[in-house]
């Protein structure tokens, strides 16, 4: 004889079985949705100055980040594979090894409290030698043109091999002379 509550039981593992092994929803096939979701990237653009015959010369290249830092590598990689023949660089003898941005204020005023005007940025390059006034000119102008409004100047320093080496504070605006013909060079 079985046992009282057994019949019960079966009944409750039945019921157990039919609800796990069916979720109420007929099997279909594969169905193609379209394409997958993409995040699309457009690059920014920025213009560096490369040198034509010694000169200025601006010229368009894509960029991942418009920081300073991405700008300058954009600078120093542009100039190793110029995108057309007769482009060079002075800068071939150094590579880039950092940026630094710091505030630059008109703290020489009297009775003023210090205004923070701006910043500077320190581009901090190595290699051999002594830079040209053509790499300084190609460095300063191509970060004024893509940061015109938040960096006043720029500063170059070579750190090794050797002592640092500090350029002085720079402005696009001296290297005026250097801008290749119809060329307008930010300030």
């Amino acid at each position: 004889m079985a046992a009282p509550g057994a019949g019960r039981r079966l009944m409750c593992l039945l019921a157990a079985a039919l609800t796990l092994s069916g979720c109420g929803i007929a099997p279909t096939g594969v169905q193609d949705e379209g394409r997958p979701p993409v995040i699309s990237y457009s690059p920014t653009w920025v213009t560096v100055y490369l040198l034509r015959d010694g000169r200025l010369e601006p010229v368009r290249f894509p960029v991942g980040s418009d920081s300073a830092k991405s700008i300058i590598d954009t600078l120093f990689r542009a100039g190793k594979v110029p995108p057309r023949p007769e482009l060079s660089t002075a800068l071939n003898s150094f590579r880039h090894y950092d940026t630094e941005t710091t505030r630059y204020s008109a703290a020489s005023q009297r009775n003023e409290p210090e205004d923070n005007l701006g910043y500077r940025l320190n581009v901090l390059i190595t290699g051999e030698g002594t830079i040209t006034r053509q790499g300084l000119a190609q460095i300063t102008c191509t970060i004024r043109q893509n940061k015109q409004e938040s960096i006043w100047s720029v500063e170059v320093t070579r750190l090794f091999p050797g002592p640092p080496q500090s350029f002085k504070e720079h402005t696009c605006f001296e290297y005026r002379d250097l801008a290749a013909d119809g060329v307008r060079l930010p300030p």
